[in-house]
């Protein structure tokens, strides 16, 4: 540790013979030495002196360390000694879980109390004059900064690898929650994992980028109460919210849209076995979004939700009540489309729907009873209504082709309203 054949560090042979002798002198006073260091080392590092916190093996160490210092200033060839000792002693405390900062203050510690016991020795044994050993000092405390380097180094590579290792089961553990439901046995082994309740509520969010400006959050955001996982899914992201005692409301306020994205959240499950579903629901929220920008919550669009979970049904259901409006002419299909639309955004009031149109209240009512007349559908009848109200939603969200008629009549093609 203390000597180097590099040519810099060369030092006169009277300081080398005195160098020498302290050495060998500290090598032989064994155990005394050790804990006159290691009560400096609990002195200076506070937590080093809790009996807790400390490593158990403190004590072995710090022997250690002294013996090989100082054997390799008598014999420095056994430098390789002292740095197989440094990265064992920095993957030991990385995986001890001790925090770095406190390893290396007590290696520093233990390097300057090795320094004075030195000057000690020559003071009070007179080995020589204690003026020579100023030769040294530099090669001394250089090497000293080296080996704590390399226990930071090793110390460091085992966090990052423990980190790739940990970020890698979660991303896996991840995976399997949200594909499908797991056995009870995985779900307690996730929780663990994961750091999360088994039964707490969750509520799961799927963001989606579209072209050419869309990018994905590259991290899950940061909210009050709500701890958020990101799992990478194909080109989207997925992000996993343990509400706790929040509401979903608080869990959607925190999510940012914007020019090329869109975001579809789920209702509250109960536990991580329900992310699956949770999943499945942000899924169909998504599909249910009508532009870039657009934050769609499951719980205030279930009808979207339904149409969208089965677009067979919902392109039948297209066919038999709007069939015959697909018949009429583009111009006169259109103006009936956009008049029964907005009516019913308007709750049902001819006289929004007016205002909303720019044009009189009657002509609103002729065109509603146009409507009447071309699908034999009666407004008035609650049930003919959300007939008619769920077949335009599903026009809108899966397109006019779902509303292609038999084999030998195919309609145009229509943008969605």
């Amino acid at each position: 540790m203390y000597r180097s054949s590099a040519p810099g560090d060369a030092m006169d042979p009277s300081s080398a013979e005195l160098f020498d002798s302290v050495c060998r002198r500290l090598l032989g006073y064994g155990t005394e030495f050790t804990d006159a260091v290691l009560e400096a080392i609990r002195a200076e590092v506070p937590y080093y002196a809790d009996p807790v916190l400390a490593p158990p093996d403190v004590r072995q160490n710090v022997g250690a360390g002294i013996r090989h210092s100082l054997e390799t200033g008598v014999d420095p060839s056994r430098i390789v000694d002292v740095e197989r000792f440094t990265r064992e002693l920095g993957v030991r405390r990385a995986e001890q879980g001790r925090p770095l900062d406190e390893v290396l203050h007590a290696f520093r510690v233990a390097g300057s109390q090795v320094w004075r016991g030195m000057i000690g020795v020559v003071e009070r044994d007179g080995l020589g004059d204690v003026r020579r050993l100023v030769h040294v000092a530099e090669l001394v405390w250089k090497s000293n900064d080296r080996d704590a380097v390399l226990v930071a180094d090793a110390y460091r590579q085992v966090v990052d690898g423990a980190a790739g290792r940990h970020a890698e089961r979660v991303r896996l553990i991840l995976a399997a929650l949200l594909e499908k439901r797991p056995e009870p046995e995985f779900s307690r082994s996730a929780a663990g994992i994961l750091d999360l309740p088994l039964t707490g509520r969750y509520a799961v969010a799927v963001v989606e980028a579209t072209p050419p400006y869309g990018r994905v959050p590259p991290a899950a955001p940061e909210l009050t109460g709500i701890r958020v996982l990101r799992h990478a899914w194909g080109q989207r992201a997925v992000l996993v919210a343990h509400l706790g005692d929040r509401p979903l409301e608080a869990f959607a306020a925190g999510l940012v849209g914007g020019k090329g994205l869109r975001i579809g959240i789920s209702l509250v499950v109960p536990g991580l076995e329900g992310l699956a579903r949770a999943r499945e629901m942000a899924g169909l929220a998504l599909r249910t979004c009508r532009g870039d920008g657009e934050i769609a919550r499951l719980d205030s669009r279930l009808p979207d939700g339904l149409l969208v979970s089965r677009p067979d049904l919902s392109d039948e259901l297209v066919r038999q009540v709007l069939r015959p409006l697909y018949d009429l002419e583009p111009a006169d299909r259109d103006l009936l489309f956009d008049s029964i639309g907005v009516w019913i955004e308007c709750g049902g009031s001819t006289a929004q729907a007016a205002r909303r149109m720019f044009c009189h209240r009657n002509t609103v009512l002729n065109r509603l009873r146009r409507v009447e007349q071309v699908t034999g559908l009666a407004l008035s009848r609650p049930r003919d209504l959300v007939r008619l109200t769920l077949a335009l939603d599903a026009h809108r969200l899966l397109g006019p082709a779902a509303a292609a008629g038999s084999a030998d009549d195919h309609p145009p093609r229509l943008p969605p309203h």
